[in-house]
């Protein structure tokens, strides 16, 4: 405000200089207009060129915790590579906790492995045997089938010899002795008693030939429980290289580390005990509710800070936070108090945008300062356009006060 009365003070000045009269009327015209320059320049500045006169705008950078990629790997820090507040680079290896329990645990992984693999070539020699015996059940099989063929024929061939002595007897009486008869008779039972024991081996072998597939589908299915086994084994494995490999923590990106006090020796939980920055700097700016709506990305930005007094960053907004705390609702699932609701956000005004700064060789803003900011926002006419240049010197102004700032 006091800017834009600057600017009307000295109009008036310049036209008093060129002979401007001072009586009632030019005296009007000079309040009356300096009050409506005013008035014009206050809202054009609130509306369409927001600042934060706060001094509050402030410096972020993402905080990246280093601790290993996962909350089992625990222990004490076996070395320390970096110093606090040291620049790191991307790869840069910054600690590495004792291996040793991890060294211990891939040992047994691989001992476990190997036990898996003894188990599976067992698995398979017994699968071949299986096979084998399932052969030779077959084969036996074909032996007894035979076997029970011969034994049918020898049993027809003596009951058609003892056929044969029968009829020869009836004809010519006593031709055939009755002990040749008893005789053939005999082996005719003796070849049915071979033919009976012939087809019985023949239903063993087949038995024996079932059970023996039987056990080949068994030992596969062992074989098949080996090679899951194998697998799990590797897995395991692998889990456990990776929990060793994962004991020395790298830095993610290029940054710095923080001011932080942790030793040789010291236990790493799941709380880390080393954080990093990255060089990734953006400025978090508050911006009034009737200028939100005029904030876009790409404009320009400046800023300023106390860390370099008089100097002036370029900036670009490169985000808009359209959510803030206060839109939080009750993560519990109670209803919102009115009156405490009502109260707490009556003073709410404004809203963050997300502006990106330029650095200039020879310059590092360090994450946490505070300063100023405006944004050239939208405006319904390019005649507006000396808003930003009021903003411009507004800022340069007070970026001058800043040699003073702690005083």
């Amino acid at each position: 405000m006091l800017e834009g009365l600057a600017v009307w003070a000295a109009f008036i000045y310049l036209l008093r200089m060129i002979g401007m009269p001072w009586n009632k009327g030019t005296k009007a015209f000079a309040y009356l207009g300096g009050t409506g320059w005013l008035m014009f320049v206050w809202v054009g500045l609130l509306n369409y060129t927001p600042m934060d006169l706060s001094g509050g705008t402030v410096v972020q950078s993402p905080h990246i915790q280093l601790r290993p990629a996962n909350t089992t790997i625990k222990g004490k820090i076996a070395k320390l590579y970096v110093e606090p507040n040291q620049d790191v680079t991307e790869g840069q290896l910054l600690y590495e906790l004792d291996s040793e329990p991890f060294e211990i645990a891939v040992e047994r992984a691989q001992a476990t492995l190997n036990a898996k693999v003894a188990e599976q070539a067992v698995a398979s020699e017994a699968v071949n045997i299986a096979r084998s015996e399932y052969l030779q059940a077959n084969q036996e099989i074909k032996v007894h089938a035979n076997d029970v063929i011969a034994a049918k024929e020898d049993l027809s061939w003596k009951q058609s010899q003892l056929t044969r002595f029968i009829e020869q007897n009836r004809v010519v009486k006593q031709s055939v002795t009755e002990s040749q008869i008893d005789e053939q008779r005999n082996l005719v039972e003796i070849a049915k008693a071979t033919y009976a024991n012939e087809h019985v081996l023949l239903e063993k072998a087949k038995s024996t030939a079932a059970k023996a597939k039987q056990n080949i589908e068994m030992k596969q299915q062992q074989l098949n429980s080996s090679e899951a086994d194998i697998a799990v084994a590797k897995q395991d494995l692998a889990d456990k290289q990776w929990q060793l490999k994962s004991t020395k923590v790298y830095a993610p990106t290029d940054g710095f580390m923080t001011n932080f006090i942790a030793r040789e020796g010291q236990f790493i939980g799941v709380v880390a005990r080393l954080n990093m920055y990255s060089n990734e700097k953006y400025v978090l700016m508050r911006v009034n509710h009737q200028a939100f709506r005029n904030v876009k990305v790409g404009q320009t930005a400046e800023f300023a800070s106390a860390v370099y007094p008089g100097k002036i960053f370029k900036a670009e907004v490169t985000g808009i936070v359209r959510a803030t705390g206060e839109s939080q609702g009750n993560l519990v699932g109670r209803e919102d108090n009115v009156r405490q609701i009502t109260g707490a956000n009556a003073n709410n005004k404004n809203h963050f945008v997300r502006l990106k700064i330029e650095e200039p060789e020879g310059y590092a803003i360090p994450a946490g300062s505070a300063g100023l900011a405006w944004v050239s926002g939208d405006r319904p006419s390019s005649m507006l356009g000396f808003l930003d240049v009021i903003r411009g010197i507004i800022i340069r102004m007070k970026a001058q006060i800043y040699y003073f700032y702690s005083i």
